[in-house]
């Protein structure tokens, strides 16, 4: 499974994302959606949308020095 961040330019498109995985969060303030889908659906989503829209989810990390 793979976590993934769209940034979504219509609210529209979060109804056609939902075909292609779980839907993890929704967030309105910076337009981005949380999806839990398969690495075959993550190149069906990029075509979709467009590959710079998309980028995998990381956990935060503190930088050291």
């Amino acid at each position: 499974m793979a976590r993934i961040l769209v940034k979504t330019k219509d609210p529209k498109e979060v109804q056609d994302l939902r075909k292609h995985g779980k839907i993890i969060f929704l967030s309105s303030l910076v337009d981005v959606v949380g999806i839990e889908t398969t690495e075959a659906e993550v190149e069906k989503i990029k075509g979709l949308v467009g590959e710079d829209r998309v980028r995998e989810s990381a956990r935060g990390t503190v930088q050291k020095d």
